[in-house]
């Protein structure tokens, strides 16, 4: 369906065409409609769903459109599709409203899910317990293989998709996992207990929701079961929610290391984007007042050999682009699990090696166009020198930066973009000038 019919029947406000279209639409391609409508026809459009179709929905849009949508709703409308949701899905949806709202959507619900989105909102958003389903299929470690299907097909409408069976001891403790192939094969009058596997990956509910997400590429999970302090289960992650996890972490790291904010994309408001960008402007405009400073300092020097200033770009940009490439290898490895401080002396001298490598191939190729360019030799051994200098500085920084934040219990994105970059420039140009300041006499 093009999109020029689909804006048409919008702006006609046909609401029988669209319900149509609709009723044939998968519920992520109706988000995306959603997401790319006018303000003021996401709420209407939304108007057009039934509550299970809403939830679907609801489920797949962006979280600006959500807050948008969410904000028209009464409470009875809301009610209904929170009912439709799983309990992961609800709480997300129920923690985004105001205090009072929220509260006369609890009222409409059921008190058992009620009590559960209530222990839920409890949790820390990015935490394990701020992303768990409380849905998930458990059978008694004593019951027989006969008995266990009989209680996996009781709770099959709560789930909607079975991953893995739990299997629980009698105080409600994880103790193991039922695979379904050894309970089919197994005879029925076999205890679970007997077939069972114990060896179960499982987190418990304060666990960070990057720690999970390296959790699943770990072990190549599907869902993992979530318990608290005493070992007993209260839940389920599955892998939709962990990528979900994964985009959000990586572009809120991304957008850390160019020194922003992902929030700035949801306003339309020059104030709010400036007073979020300004202070990280800041930084740079000081490093660099330094940088300056440094220029200043040796301007003797750079009088007397004005070619000196032709190479000043080149330094701080190499310095500059290998810091980045460093550090955005580093804060990745990181956080993907891959990099830790146990290994901070190993990467370093690694890192050093590399820069090297990279530093000396730079400093001769800049060193001969130095020398076709002015036919001085001790120019290009400066400009050379300083290059080779720079980048395996930048490189080692790189590393050494993000492994010192996360020893401070700093997040390690936050180190990068401006920061590095300014560090390099003022370290470049320092090497650069000294250099050259000790080699005058060779160079005038």
């Amino acid at each position: 369906m093009k999109r020029e019919e689909i804006e048409k029947r919008i702006a006609q406000r046909d609401k029988k065409w669209l319900n149509k279209f609709f009723s044939h639409s998968h519920p992520a391609d109706i988000a995306t409609l959603l997401d790319r409508a006018d303000d003021d026809d996401k709420a209407w459009l939304f108007s057009l769903l039934s509550s299970e179709r809403a939830a679907d929905v609801l489920a797949e849009v962006q979280e600006e459109t959500a807050r948008r949508i969410l904000k028209e709703l009464d409470a009875k409308r809301l009610s209904g599709i929170v009912t439709e949701l799983e309990s992961d899905e609800a709480t997300d949806i129920v923690g985004e409203l105001s205090p009072a709202k929220r509260e006369r959507v609890l009222r409409r619900i059921k008190p058992e899910q009620r009590a559960e989105l209530r222990q839920l909102l409890k949790y820390g958003e990015e935490t394990a317990g701020g992303i768990m389903a409380t849905e998930y299929v458990a059978v008694n470690d004593q019951v027989t293989a006969d008995e266990a299907i009989e209680q996996i097909r009781a709770q099959a409408d709560e789930v909607e998709d079975i991953y893995n069976v739990y299997v629980l001891d009698k105080n409600g403790k994880l103790v193991g996992h039922l695979p379904l192939k050894k309970l089919f094969l197994s005879s029925g009058k076999t205890k679970v207990s007997k077939i069972m596997d114990p060896e179960v990956v499982k987190i418990t509910t304060d666990m960070d929701q990057e720690e999970v997400a390296n959790i699943f590429s770990k072990y190549d999970l599907v869902a993992v079961p979530v318990v608290d302090k005493r070992g007993k289960l209260v839940g389920r992650i599955t892998v939709d929610d962990v990528l979900d996890v994964m985009e959000e972490e990586f572009t809120e790291d991304m957008y850390k290391m160019a020194g922003s904010d992902g929030e700035e994309l949801l306003t339309s408001s020059p104030f709010k984007v400036a007073r979020i960008r300004l202070p990280w402007l800041f930084i740079c405009l000081f490093g660099e007042m330094i940088s300056a400073g440094v220029i200043g300092y040796f301007s003797g020097t750079l009088r007397q050999v004005i070619a000196l200033a032709a190479f000043i770009p080149v330094i701080m940009a190499m310095g500059g682009n290998i810091g980045i490439q460093s550090i955005t290898i580093t804060v990745r490895g990181i956080a993907t699990g891959r990099i830790d401080l146990s290994q901070r002396g190993k990467l370093l001298l690694r890192e050093i090696g590399i820069g090297a490598l990279m530093g000396t191939a730079c400093g001769l190729l800049v060193g001969f166009l130095a020398v076709l360019r002015y036919a001085e030799f001790t120019l290009a051994l400066i400009v050379g020198t300083a290059m080779f200098s720079a980048i395996t500085v930048s490189a080692t920084f790189g590393v050494f930066i993000p492994l010192a934040f996360k020893y401070l219990r700093i997040d390690p994105a936050v180190s990068a973009g401006p920061f590095i970059t300014t560090v390099n420039d003022i370290v470049g140009l320092g090497i650069y000038f000294l250099l050259a300041t000790l080699m005058l006499r060779w160079l005038t």
